[in-house]
Protein backbone atom coordinates (compact mmCIF):
# COMPACT_ATOMS: atom_id res chain seq x y z
CA UNK A 1 0.00 0.00 0.00
CA UNK A 2 3.52 2.15 0.99
CA UNK A 3 4.90 1.75 -2.44
CA UNK A 4 1.34 2.96 -4.42
CA UNK A 5 0.87 5.33 -2.18
CA UNK A 6 4.69 6.93 -3.06
CA UNK A 7 3.95 6.02 -6.87
CA UNK A 8 0.79 8.12 -6.98
CA UNK A 9 2.56 10.90 -5.32
CA UNK A 10 5.26 11.22 -7.52
CA UNK A 11 3.34 10.73 -10.38
CA UNK A 12 1.41 13.99 -8.85
CA UNK A 13 4.35 16.14 -8.35
CA UNK A 14 5.60 15.17 -12.34
CA UNK A 15 2.04 16.50 -13.69
CA UNK A 16 2.71 19.26 -11.19
CA UNK A 17 6.18 20.02 -12.73
CA UNK A 18 4.73 19.69 -16.42
CA UNK A 19 2.40 22.39 -15.61
CA UNK A 20 5.15 24.81 -14.49
CA UNK A 21 6.58 24.10 -17.40
CA UNK A 22 4.16 25.06 -19.56
CA UNK A 23 3.33 28.02 -17.19
CA UNK A 24 6.75 29.17 -17.54
CA UNK A 25 7.28 28.50 -21.54
CA UNK A 26 4.04 30.71 -22.04
CA UNK A 27 5.30 33.50 -20.38
CA UNK A 28 8.61 34.01 -21.51
CA UNK A 29 7.35 34.56 -24.83
CA UNK A 30 5.48 37.43 -24.15
CA UNK A 31 8.24 39.38 -24.50
CA UNK A 32 11.84 39.75 -25.79
CA UNK A 33 13.15 38.76 -29.18
CA UNK A 34 13.63 35.59 -30.08
CA UNK A 35 16.90 34.82 -28.59
CA UNK A 36 16.01 36.33 -25.29
CA UNK A 37 12.73 33.57 -25.26
CA UNK A 38 14.86 30.81 -25.74
CA UNK A 39 17.64 31.81 -22.83
CA UNK A 40 14.47 32.73 -20.86
CA UNK A 41 12.84 29.19 -21.83
CA UNK A 42 15.75 27.38 -21.10
CA UNK A 43 16.69 29.31 -17.41
CA UNK A 44 13.22 28.41 -16.57
CA UNK A 45 13.38 25.01 -17.35
CA UNK A 46 16.93 24.39 -15.57
CA UNK A 47 15.98 25.82 -12.48
CA UNK A 48 12.52 24.02 -12.21
CA UNK A 49 14.41 20.55 -13.14
CA UNK A 50 17.23 21.96 -10.09
CA UNK A 51 14.06 22.15 -7.90
CA UNK A 52 12.75 18.77 -8.37
CA UNK A 53 15.59 16.77 -8.92
CA UNK A 54 15.23 16.52 -5.28
CA UNK A 55 12.71 14.33 -5.19
CA UNK A 56 15.17 11.15 -5.88
CA UNK A 57 16.08 9.26 -8.96
CA UNK A 58 12.61 8.37 -10.16
CA UNK A 59 11.33 11.85 -10.09
CA UNK A 60 14.41 12.93 -11.94
CA UNK A 61 13.61 10.44 -14.83
CA UNK A 62 9.99 11.76 -14.95
CA UNK A 63 11.17 15.24 -14.92
CA UNK A 64 13.58 13.89 -17.74
CA UNK A 65 10.46 12.71 -20.29
CA UNK A 66 8.38 15.74 -19.20
CA UNK A 67 11.77 18.01 -20.31
CA UNK A 68 12.12 15.92 -23.71
CA UNK A 69 8.64 15.89 -24.97
CA UNK A 70 8.45 19.42 -24.04
CA UNK A 71 11.74 20.10 -26.09
CA UNK A 72 10.01 17.73 -28.75
CA UNK A 73 7.13 20.14 -29.30
CA UNK A 74 8.72 22.89 -29.32
CA UNK A 75 11.21 21.62 -31.92
CA UNK A 76 8.16 20.65 -33.80
CA UNK A 77 6.52 24.40 -33.65
CA UNK A 78 9.65 25.84 -35.40
CA UNK A 79 9.57 23.18 -37.82
CA UNK A 80 5.94 24.72 -38.27
CA UNK A 81 6.97 28.24 -38.24
CA UNK A 82 9.34 27.54 -40.82
CA UNK A 83 7.05 25.99 -42.89
CA UNK A 84 4.28 28.73 -42.74
CA UNK A 85 5.58 31.68 -42.13
CA UNK A 86 2.55 32.51 -39.64
CA UNK A 87 2.61 35.75 -37.26
CA UNK A 88 3.39 35.38 -33.75
CA UNK A 89 -0.30 35.52 -33.04
CA UNK A 90 -1.23 32.80 -35.52
CA UNK A 91 1.59 31.01 -34.05
CA UNK A 92 0.21 30.90 -30.66
CA UNK A 93 -3.67 29.43 -31.94
CA UNK A 94 -1.47 26.64 -33.94
CA UNK A 95 0.35 25.80 -31.15
CA UNK A 96 -3.16 26.30 -28.81
CA UNK A 97 -4.86 23.62 -30.87
CA UNK A 98 -1.54 21.29 -31.30
CA UNK A 99 -1.22 21.01 -27.58
CA UNK A 100 -5.59 20.46 -26.94
CA UNK A 101 -5.68 18.01 -29.75
CA UNK A 102 -2.64 16.06 -27.58
CA UNK A 103 -5.37 16.57 -24.38
CA UNK A 104 -8.41 15.03 -26.15
CA UNK A 105 -7.16 12.80 -28.88
CA UNK A 106 -5.17 9.95 -28.77
CA UNK A 107 -2.27 11.62 -30.35
CA UNK A 108 0.43 13.72 -28.79
CA UNK A 109 0.86 17.25 -28.92
CA UNK A 110 4.20 16.99 -30.81
CA UNK A 111 2.54 14.12 -33.39
CA UNK A 112 -0.62 17.15 -33.86
CA UNK A 113 2.35 19.93 -34.52
CA UNK A 114 4.15 17.21 -37.23
CA UNK A 115 0.02 17.05 -38.43
CA UNK A 116 -0.33 20.81 -38.66
CA UNK A 117 3.94 21.20 -40.17
CA UNK A 118 2.46 19.10 -43.29
CA UNK A 119 -0.53 20.45 -44.01
CA UNK A 120 1.41 23.77 -44.16
CA UNK A 121 4.05 22.50 -46.70
CA UNK A 122 1.00 21.78 -49.07
CA UNK A 123 0.11 25.08 -48.62
CA UNK A 124 -2.78 24.59 -46.67
CA UNK A 125 -4.07 27.91 -44.70
CA UNK A 126 -3.73 28.73 -40.90
CA UNK A 127 -7.42 29.52 -40.54
CA UNK A 128 -8.65 26.36 -42.28
CA UNK A 129 -6.43 24.38 -40.53
CA UNK A 130 -7.81 25.72 -37.35
CA UNK A 131 -11.13 25.70 -38.85
CA UNK A 132 -11.20 21.46 -38.77
CA UNK A 133 -8.26 20.79 -41.02
CA UNK A 134 -6.32 19.18 -37.55
CA UNK A 135 -8.97 17.42 -36.55
CA UNK A 136 -9.32 15.98 -40.18
CA UNK A 137 -6.26 14.82 -40.34
CA UNK A 138 -6.28 13.21 -36.83
CA UNK A 139 -9.68 11.92 -37.75
CA UNK A 140 -7.98 10.00 -41.01
CA UNK A 141 -4.90 8.42 -38.79
CA UNK A 142 -7.07 7.01 -36.13
CA UNK A 143 -9.22 5.74 -38.82
CA UNK A 144 -6.48 4.26 -41.13
CA UNK A 145 -3.99 3.39 -38.62
CA UNK A 146 -1.47 5.78 -39.95
CA UNK A 147 1.23 8.14 -38.47
CA UNK A 148 -0.75 11.90 -38.13
CA UNK A 149 1.95 13.36 -40.31
CA UNK A 150 1.56 10.79 -42.76
CA UNK A 151 -2.33 11.39 -42.80
CA UNK A 152 -1.57 14.88 -42.97
CA UNK A 153 0.28 14.97 -46.28
CA UNK A 154 -2.13 12.51 -48.01
CA UNK A 155 -5.16 14.33 -47.33
CA UNK A 156 -3.50 17.54 -48.01
CA UNK A 157 -2.32 16.33 -51.58
CA UNK A 158 -5.71 15.00 -52.30
CA UNK A 159 -6.89 18.50 -51.67
CA UNK A 160 -4.52 20.10 -54.24
CA UNK A 161 -5.18 17.46 -57.11
CA UNK A 162 -9.18 18.23 -57.04
CA UNK A 163 -8.62 22.11 -56.58
CA UNK A 164 -10.23 22.32 -53.14
CA UNK A 165 -10.40 24.65 -50.17
CA UNK A 166 -8.00 24.05 -47.07
CA UNK A 167 -11.94 24.17 -44.93
CA UNK A 168 -12.40 20.58 -47.07
CA UNK A 169 -9.83 19.25 -45.36
CA UNK A 170 -12.54 17.19 -42.97
CA UNK A 171 -14.75 15.74 -46.00
CA UNK A 172 -11.91 15.06 -47.33
CA UNK A 173 -10.49 13.05 -44.61
CA UNK A 174 -14.26 11.06 -43.97
CA UNK A 175 -14.17 10.47 -47.84
CA UNK A 176 -10.45 8.46 -47.46
CA UNK A 177 -11.35 7.08 -44.53
CA UNK A 178 -14.91 5.20 -45.46
CA UNK A 179 -13.48 4.60 -48.92
CA UNK A 180 -11.13 2.56 -47.08
CA UNK A 181 -13.49 0.87 -44.96
CA UNK A 182 -15.72 -0.16 -47.59
CA UNK A 183 -13.31 -1.68 -49.31
CA UNK A 184 -10.30 -3.97 -49.45
CA UNK A 185 -7.23 -2.48 -48.26
CA UNK A 186 -6.67 0.56 -46.66
CA UNK A 187 -5.98 4.29 -46.52
CA UNK A 188 -2.39 4.12 -47.75
CA UNK A 189 -3.55 1.85 -50.76
CA UNK A 190 -6.40 4.32 -51.38
CA UNK A 191 -4.12 7.24 -51.24
CA UNK A 192 -1.57 5.22 -53.63
CA UNK A 193 -4.44 4.99 -55.93
CA UNK A 194 -5.21 8.34 -55.67
CA UNK A 195 -1.51 9.49 -56.44
CA UNK A 196 -1.49 7.30 -59.57
CA UNK A 197 -4.85 8.24 -60.73
CA UNK A 198 -6.10 12.01 -59.33
CA UNK A 199 -4.72 13.93 -61.64
CA UNK A 200 -6.57 11.90 -64.81
CA UNK A 201 -9.60 12.17 -62.88
CA UNK A 202 -9.49 15.25 -61.69
CA UNK A 203 -8.67 17.04 -65.75
CA UNK A 204 -11.48 14.92 -67.14
CA UNK A 205 -13.74 16.88 -64.59
CA UNK A 206 -14.32 13.58 -61.88
CA UNK A 207 -14.98 14.84 -58.46
CA UNK A 208 -13.10 13.24 -55.66
CA UNK A 209 -16.31 11.96 -54.62
CA UNK A 210 -16.67 9.84 -57.82
CA UNK A 211 -13.30 9.32 -57.98
CA UNK A 212 -13.04 7.43 -55.08
CA UNK A 213 -16.55 5.90 -55.26
CA UNK A 214 -14.67 4.53 -58.20
CA UNK A 215 -11.01 3.12 -56.31
CA UNK A 216 -13.00 1.47 -53.97
CA UNK A 217 -15.04 -0.26 -56.52
CA UNK A 218 -11.50 -1.49 -57.82
CA UNK A 219 -10.33 -2.30 -54.43
CA UNK A 220 -14.04 -4.58 -53.84
CA UNK A 221 -12.54 -6.53 -56.60
CA UNK A 222 -8.97 -6.69 -55.75
CA UNK A 223 -7.18 -4.08 -57.54
CA UNK A 224 -5.69 -2.08 -54.86
CA UNK A 225 -2.69 0.76 -54.67
CA UNK A 226 -0.82 2.23 -57.39
CA UNK A 227 -2.22 -0.83 -59.84
CA UNK A 228 -5.54 0.72 -59.07
CA UNK A 229 -4.83 4.34 -60.07
CA UNK A 230 -3.08 3.80 -63.10
CA UNK A 231 -6.38 1.34 -64.90
CA UNK A 232 -8.73 4.42 -63.74
CA UNK A 233 -5.94 6.42 -65.54
CA UNK A 234 -5.93 4.55 -68.45
CA UNK A 235 -9.64 4.15 -68.43
CA UNK A 236 -10.07 7.80 -68.42
CA UNK A 237 -7.55 8.39 -71.29
CA UNK A 238 -8.50 5.84 -73.13
CA UNK A 239 -12.45 7.74 -73.20
CA UNK A 240 -11.07 10.74 -74.50
CA UNK A 241 -10.18 10.77 -78.14
CA UNK A 242 -6.82 11.67 -78.83
CA UNK A 243 -6.94 11.12 -82.81
CA UNK A 244 -8.94 11.64 -85.93
CA UNK A 245 -10.31 8.45 -86.56
CA UNK A 246 -11.31 8.00 -82.71
CA UNK A 247 -13.25 11.26 -82.38
CA UNK A 248 -14.99 10.45 -85.98
CA UNK A 249 -16.44 7.25 -84.32
CA UNK A 250 -17.47 8.98 -81.47
CA UNK A 251 -18.97 11.48 -82.98
CA UNK A 252 -20.45 8.57 -85.60
CA UNK A 253 -21.84 6.75 -82.93
CA UNK A 254 -22.91 9.49 -80.36
CA UNK A 255 -20.52 8.51 -77.66
CA UNK A 256 -20.71 10.00 -74.45
CA UNK A 257 -18.96 8.93 -71.25
CA UNK A 258 -19.64 9.92 -68.06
Amino acid sequence: MAERVVAVSLRAQVAEFERNMLRAADSVRKVGSETEKLQQQRQAFEQLGRTALTAGGIMAAGIGMAVKRFADFDQAMSNVQAAAHESVDTMQQLRDAAIQAGAKTVFSATESANAIEEMAKAGIEANDILGGGLAGALDLAAAGGLGVADAAGIAAVALKTFKLEGSDMSHVADLLAAGAGKAMGDVSDLSQALAQGGQAASLTGLSIEETTAALSAFASQGLLGSDAGTSLKTMLLNLNPTTKKAADLVEQYNLQAF
